[in-house]
């Protein structure tokens, strides 16, 4: 027969923003599923810079291709949903992005207004071909749970 006790919970501050919770004993397995609840409670509020939404001249909708870039439009998206920015303030900003081909855009190419940052710049965003143009406008706003 399994006889419950009660947990003891000790904490150890570490700095700032920084610390250690031990909770013991835990049954079998229970420490698994706090561990998991509070890291997704803590994950959940964590404030971040997310790409909000995209204008692309001469696309109507997501399911479109671009004239003269290799990739699709949702290919497009999901590697602007991989950029990391640095904002200095907590104001909603528009990107733009201007390129000609032949050649790949990257992150680094994307013109930002001041107090924004591209910090992953080798970022690749498509692939243009022949003399295509890309015209591009994204907008970034600040939010909770974008991480």
């Amino acid at each position: 027969m399994l006889i419950l006790q009660r947990p003891e919970i000790s904490q150890e501050d570490l700095g700032k923003s920084r610390a250690n919770f031990v909770i013991e004993p835990l049954e079998p397995g229970f420490g698994l599923t706090l561990g998991n609840t509070m890291r997704r409670a803590l994950l959940s509020r964590v404030p971040g810079v997310a790409v909000t939404g995209v204008k692309i001249d001469g696309v109507n909708h997501e399911f479109t291709s671009v004239p003269g870039v290799v990739e699709d439009v949702l290919d497009i998206l999901l590697n602007l949903k991989r950029l990391v920015l640095k904002v200095d303030d907590q104001e909603s900003h528009t990107l733009t992005v201007k390129a000609k081909g032949p050649g790949e855009v990257k992150a680094a190419q994307i013109q930002c207004p001041a107090g924004v940052e591209v910090v992953n710049t080798d970022l690749k965003i498509c692939t243009l071909s022949n003399d295509s143009t890309l015209d591009m406008e994204v907008s970034i706003a600040h939010g909770v749970g974008i991480a």
